[in-house]
């Protein structure tokens, strides 16, 4: 059989080919994760091929720079990554940040959209996002262009320390420092998964060593050289299960446990592919032969701009029109593949050929790249600010979508002055800030919130107060500052969602209310109903000791519809509002009678608590609508927007007179 040498020739020979067929296999299994992640469970380790392939490429590319001094092996590194990665990167940023300020309406949802994008100019997206609450796989990520730029981040990182050890060990010093930082990067990322998942799935320091193992390979390349050889039949057979692992890791890795153990799947079966694919041989294995066919490495060669384009454009397709069928699908790869060959084509291809910018230095291009990247990122910034005034979206009208609204200080005599109205509950407690700061500022009555999503006390559906709630310090804390504060002329405001909601702000497709009905009817929800209506007299029963002036909101309704992705002629089309923002008053009543029924109980056992119903206003007899006089009552699907605040103004500040009466 004929051997295959790995000598210094192949692998420091400037090009590779079939490494290009392993780029195109990696980034067209993200896609297709990032498409549809039924097709390709384990599509999103396309990533991990790419770190692999990442650390082999470049410790390959700067070995043969090793006669330069540090100075400028440094600067020259930095002026090439710079250069060629930088421009296609920043076009993209631009680009999607302009969609963004111009078209995406800005709610919960969308807030950490402008956060993640300008930190992705520096290289740091992946930690705004590691210190975020929604994890990648979470729906809302579906919804934020800039999420992908989380694994740009980690290279670039990566890429900071590097070089420099790089360069000692060409030099024969410190020969085991990526080693050592491999071992480390392993263990870091093993004990986030107990800690923090977001951090061991974003962070440089639990991805390290994956990067790590593709120089590492290169180092045993570099280091053997002369005598490494391979039979063809060996070759082959480490192409073929790098390959084979490789695919499993595609297929079958878990989303739940990764970094570790399932990445070791595609790092593995890379450093195989790579190890196979850099030798050289009379006979191509068949492995090699598919990694080389034109068009896949005509893919492979646009990898980094498909990669770049793919996320925002199928993020905007989320946005608009939805990206649920075939038809979609298609188009939206298509823009993708238009897009990313421009990017190659103009910026990665001949950009970096321009006289004028081939022939600056290495200290020029980094004392001019800096500057440059942060006046447009200012920019870019000032844009998130002016939004409200730049956007082209309906629910730019703040005053009529946004109940938020930070409280001031209540002027002194006037009719509430000396009174408190302590607020607790879920996000819905927000949700009335419009209301409530308008209440203040005409009566003079103080307001002090308690509210966090997921944190509703006597929401009248399953109990809270529990040690499995991760609010349960937080709600123990608001009920004993409650406890502590509170006056015999203060009023407290139960405020909480008390139906379970059929859609959430990042659903792909709308609910079944019908569902809701069905799930009430059984065992386990009446029981949780019932052990809500206990806690919730307790509650109540313990803080009339200092005050007995009390309201609780009755359940109102909830739609199978979010108000501000369907606002606007571009995502009016959105499969989201395909149910309408109309429902039979008759199913709404069903679906809140249970709650309404312990609510009234709860008033018959304590007669000091007010209910306050916004039923009859929100709903005609036959119907409840979500728009009132072209209007938002709720700026989603059950959250109070500034005009459903002011629409139901008058009525709560009466029935808190009467309380108060």
């Amino acid at each position: 059989m004929t051997e295959s040498n790995i000598n210094t020739h192949t692998i420091n020979k400037k090009y590779i080919n079939s490494i290009d067929g392993l780029r195109a296999l990696a980034v067209l299994s993200v896609m297709v994760f990032h498409l549809n992640p039924v097709y390709l469970p384990g599509g999103f380790t396309g990533v991990d091929i790419f770190f692999v392939i990442s650390g082999y490429v470049v410790a390959k590319s700067l070995s043969s720079r090793a006669s330069s001094t540090f100075s400028d092996f440094i600067k020259n590194f930095y002026k090439r990554r710079l250069v060629r990665i930088y421009p296609a990167l920043l076009a993209c940023l631009i680009f999607t940040s302009l969609v963004v300020i111009f078209f995406i309406p800005r709610f919960y949802m969308s807030k950490s959209i402008d956060e993640t994008g300008l930190a992705a100019f520096f290289g740091f997206s992946n930690v705004v996002l590691a210190l975020d609450t929604e994890s990648y796989f979470s729906l809302s990520t579906d919804f934020n262009p800039f999420v992908h730029t989380w694994s740009l981040g980690v290279e670039e990182q990566f890429y900071f320390i590097f070089p420099v050890l790089f360069y000692f060990w060409l030099g024969n010093k410190f020969k085991y420092s990526i080693q050592i930082l491999f071992v480390i990067s392993i263990c870091l990322s093993y004990l986030y998964l107990d800690n923090n998942v977001n951090k061991a799935y974003y962070l440089v320091t639990s991805r390290f060593w994956e990067l790590a193992a593709g120089v590492m390979l290169y180092q045993y390349h570099h280091s053997k050289s002369n005598s490494v050889k391979m039979t063809d039949r060996l070759r082959g057979l480490t192409l073929t299960g790098g390959l084979f692992i490789t695919v499993l890791g595609l297929i079958l890795s878990d989303k739940n446990q990764f970094p570790l153990p399932w990445a070791i799947l595609p790092v593995v079966g890379t450093c195989l592919l790579l190890h196979g694919l850099v030798a050289t041989s009379n006979h191509k294995p068949l492995v090699e032969k598919c990694f080389s066919i034109s068009v896949l490495r005509h893919f492979g060669k646009l990898s980094y701009s498909l990669y770049l384009w793919h996320w925002p454009i199928f993020t905007f397709f989320r946005w608009t029109i939805g990206l649920q069928t075939y038809p979609e699908y298609v188009f939206a790869t298509i823009l993708t593949y238009l897009f990313a060959a421009a990017s190659y084509y103009f910026l990665e291809t001949k950009f970096p050929k321009i006289n004028i910018v081939s022939s600056l230095s290495s200290s020029k291009v980094l004392k001019i790249a800096l500057p440059s990247i942060s006046v447009l990122a200012l920019g870019i910034f000032l844009g998130y600010k002016g939004q409200p005034i730049l956007s082209f979206s309906e629910t730019a009208n703040r005053d009529v979508w946004s109940p938020y609204i930070d409280f001031s200080t209540p002027q002194p005599d006037m009719s509430l002055s000396g009174r408190t109205l302590f607020v607790i509950g879920d996000s819905h407690a927000g949700a009335y800030s419009k209301m409530l700061e308008k209440l203040s500022q005409e009566t003079g009555l103080a307001i002090i919130r308690y509210g966090k999503g997921g944190c509703g006390i006597t929401n009248m559906r399953k109990p809270v107060l529990i040690k499995e709630n991760p609010c349960l310090d937080r709600l123990n804390g608001w009920l004993e500052e409650i406890k502590q504060t509170t006056g015999p002329n203060d009023i407290i405001f139960f405020a909480t969602l008390k139906l379970k909601r059929s859609v959430l702000q990042s659903s792909i497709m709308p609910g079944d209310l019908n569902d809701s009905l069905r799930e009430l009817e059984m065992p386990q929800t009446k029981l949780a109903m019932q052990n809500a209506f206990d806690e919730s007299e307790k509650v109540i029963k313990e803080l009339s000791q200092n005050t007995k002036l009390m309201i609780i909101d009755a359940p109102m309704p909830v739609f199978n519809y979010i108000a501000f992705r369907c606002a606007d002629w571009y995502t009016a089309n959105n499969p989201i509002c395909g149910a309408g923002y109309t429902e039979r008053r008759e199913l709404m009543e069903r679906l809140r009678a249970q709650s309404l029924n312990n609510i009234k109980k709860l008033k018959r056992k304590l007669n000091f608590l007010t209910i306050w119903d916004p039923m009859p206003l929100l709903c005609s007899e036959e119907t409840c609508s979500l728009y009132r006089n072209k209007k938002p009552i709720y700026f989603d699907s059950d959250h109070l927007s500034g005009f459903g605040n002011e629409f139901l103004y008058e009525d709560f500040k009466n029935k808190l007179f009467k309380v108060i009466k």
